[in-house]
């Protein structure tokens, strides 16, 4: 009899182990399910927020986010050198030329998920690190003189096309030497206009002392 019993205690006990085992993988499946869920929801957004911000333009009120100077639009003959950037956010900044794009990031200290610049004949976006980038003589909004290009073969034909503007296809590390020595020498007249301001103000101190 106590031999039956001790059976069926185990019996039961392995089934309760069972089931409870059972339970909890039912639960880290569905766990899982819903992180997937959660996961595949989340990516929808951002894709949905990365299409959104890749048809972004600028209106007629727009200006650079890092030097406040007027962001030409698509329809203007200057609106060929606008440059925009993507925050983690979804925030969309606009810049009238693309070494201040550049420049916004070394200042804020933060990079972009995605960068975008015009390609020079169609004016329609392309993303930043998949354009041929042309150095040449010609007008941009911020004197870089950079043009960009979707097709390498187009930029190609241009530098060809355009031995008078001495144009040549460089990367982006030349864009962005350039950008970085302007920077320099921003900061470096802020900090001068800074001194100044603060050595009038002591003068104007120990002229009111005597």
């Amino acid at each position: 009899m106590k031999k039956w019993l001790s059976l069926l205690l185990v019996a039961m006990l392995m089934l309760a182990v069972g089931c409870s085992q059972k339970e909890k993988a039912n639960e880290e499946t569905k766990t899982e399910i819903t992180n997937q869920e959660i996961s595949s929801e989340k990516q929808n957004k951002n894709e949905d927020m990365l299409a959104k911000a890749a048809m972004a333009e600028p209106d007629e009120n727009t200006v650079c986010a890092f030097c406040n100077m007027k962001v030409y639009p698509k329809n203007h003959e200057l609106g060929k050198f606008t440059a925009k950037l993507v925050k983690e956010n979804g925030e969309v900044l606009f810049f009238d030329d693309a070494g201040c794009l550049l420049n916004y990031e070394r200042d804020q200290s933060q990079k972009a998920i995605k960068k975008y610049v015009r390609d020079y004949n169609s004016f329609d976006w392309v993303e930043a690190e998949k354009a041929t980038v042309v150095k040449a003589d010609i007008k941009t909004p911020m004197n870089y003189g950079y043009a960009f290009f979707a097709k390498k073969e187009d930029a190609e034909a241009f530098v060809n096309n355009h031995s008078d503007l001495h144009a040549s296809i460089v990367s982006w590390d030349d864009v962005d030497s350039v950008a970085h020595e302007r920077y320099l020498k921003k900061k470096m007249m802020q900090n001068n206009n800074h001194e100044h301001s603060h050595n009038n103000h002591d003068h104007d101190n120990n002229s009111h002392s005597h």
